[in-house]
């Protein structure tokens, strides 16, 4: 009975196929498996003209074939992206500064570029005028509508011949004002909406460990001279939680700081932190929460302290 059985399942295909086969049962898609056949012509033997992919289902006489499928991939749905910049914080520009006694003339102008993959063209914040040592609050929100294929969890461009398909990854970009100061941008953040790093809630938790495929560069050159040590014991710092990742098309909201970095031969050197929250609807229910391109105000907690704008019947509830 062992060698019948040993036989049969030799000869009922590769393991991948059959692992295959499984999957596409249980998810009720096609009855059978896919075939993918070249097209020729005998006019021009050995040059292929095209492929057809076929679902191929083999039914008995004495059972009738059960009615036909649809098997047309399913349409990419309207999505919007909202993201919303707060702060950032430590960006490294050209030089800088010593609070105390800023120059007018040396403080530089920052602005946030935001884009989408497969968008033309960037969207840009307003400018925050005279950021001292690269701090500034944005409060600014940015708007992207794409197309979405869930199956293949990539952006969908519709084209004349072919949809071009990309991966969902949002560029983030702190520049110069002043583009003849400093034409390119002072730090980067290239984040894919599928395997999104969770947004820390402290901004000295943002290491550069939460962007993928993150290589740590090699550590500099020792000091010639030697370093006067201080003798004040430094403050350990808090350890930070588990880094964790999460798909935004499923989540819905993530909030929270991340590293913004720089590529420097080859390798990416943190350059500032960046306070965000990024918010992912379909087109039916951005209707119903209408939003712009405009300036939003800082998300606080509102506690009124007055006793007489609550109810005498809460107040004796909370007496209690």
């Amino acid at each position: 009975r062992s060698t019948k059985r040993t036989l049969r399942i030799r000869h009922s295909g590769p393991l991948k196929e059959r692992i295959a086969l499984y999957v596409l049962l249980e998810l009720g898609l096609v009855r059978d498996y896919a075939e993918k056949r070249t097209l020729i012509n005998p006019v021009m033997p050995g040059v292929p003209q095209g492929k057809v992919l076929m679902f191929t289902d083999i039914f008995p006489f004495m059972e009738s074939p059960p009615d036909p499928m649809n098997i047309e991939p399913p349409l990419p749905v309207a999505m919007e992206l909202r993201l919303i910049v707060y702060d950032v914080l430590d960006v490294e520009t050209i030089e800088e500064i010593p609070p105390e006694k800023p120059d007018s003339d040396t403080l530089h102008d920052l602005l946030i570029r935001g884009q989408f993959a497969g968008d033309p063209e960037a969207q840009v914040s307003e400018i925050h005028p005279r950021a001292v040592n690269g701090e500034g609050a944005f409060n600014w929100r940015f708007l992207f509508n794409f197309g979405y294929a869930y199956l293949d969890r990539k952006r969908c461009i519709p084209g004349e011949i072919e949809d071009q398909m990309l991966d969902p990854i949002l560029t983030i970009s702190v520049v110069d004002g002043d583009p003849s100061c400093a034409p390119e941008p002072y730090a980067f953040l290239h984040l894919n909406m599928t395997f999104l790093p969770r947004g820390m809630t402290r901004e000295d938790w943002t290491y550069m460990e939460m962007i993928p495929g993150y290589v740590e560069p090699p550590p500099p050159p020792p000091p010639t001279e030697p370093v006067e040590e201080d003798e004040e014991e430094e403050e350990e710092p808090s350890r930070p939680p588990k880094i964790t990742y999460l798909n935004l098309f499923k989540k819905k909201k993530s909030q929270g700081w991340w590293p913004m970095y720089k590529k420097i031969d080859g390798f990416l050197y943190k350059t500032g932190k960046i306070k965000m929250e990024i918010e992912v609807m379909t087109k039916p229910q951005a209707e119903k929460r209408p939003a712009g391109y405009v300036e939003v105000p800082p998300t606080r907690i509102q506690r009124s302290m007055s006793r007489f704008e609550c109810p005498p019947r809460c107040r004796r509830s909370m007496r209690k």
